[in-house]
């Protein structure tokens, strides 16, 4: 069965007219000389995570005393193990997305665990950005010496990539 040129026409804006995926907000467009400064970056940073995830929840949460109340269970009491990780924690999620080549599938399933533990603890989008600065900071901060703009143009693609990402769920969270 032939279709004619007016059949097709009608179908093409239903394929066009989605809106913007998670999928497309997952896909950082990174090139391949980005991925492989991504993954060099990465091979420098992990053997010195523990110490800098140290230097993040001091510094970071210092000056931002408002993500640290967060972390308090129900009794007010300060969940120091929960607060330590947490810094940890975020740092093993980037690095876990580098190693997986920044693929837009397995990122979405890397970053579905962090959307949980925000919602555990309340977290909004400007916390969330805020500890991400932050970490990006130390993040470069760190790799002083081994940057290059290429390294540089490649966090900062994966960082605004995990914002909006949890920006996208967050919202989706607060509208059901």
């Amino acid at each position: 069965m032939k279709h004619s040129p007016q059949n097709r026409t009608q179908a093409k804006p239903l394929i066009s007219r989605r809106s913007a995926s998670i999928f497309d907000a997952l896909n950082p467009s990174l090139t391949n000389l980005e991925s492989l400064a991504l993954q060099k970056a990465w091979r420098i940073l992990e053997p010195k995570l523990r110490s800098l995830s140290t230097d993040i929840l001091m510094d970071l949460y210092s000056e931002h005393y408002e993500i640290m109340e967060k972390f308090r269970d129900e009794s007010g009491k300060l969940c120091n193990y929960e607060l330590i990780n947490y810094t940890t924690w975020l740092l093993r999620l980037y690095g876990t997305i580098i190693n997986n080549k920044v693929d837009p599938i397995k990122t979405k399933k890397i970053l579905e665990p962090l959307i949980e533990k925000l919602k555990k603890y309340s977290m909004d989008v400007v916390c969330v950005k805020l500890q991400l600065e932050g970490i990006k900071h130390f993040i470069f901060a760190e790799l002083r010496n081994a940057l290059s703009p290429t390294s540089i143009e490649a966090f900062n693609k994966l960082h605004n990539t995990i914002i909006r990402y949890v920006h996208i769920k967050l919202n989706l969270h607060n509208i059901q």
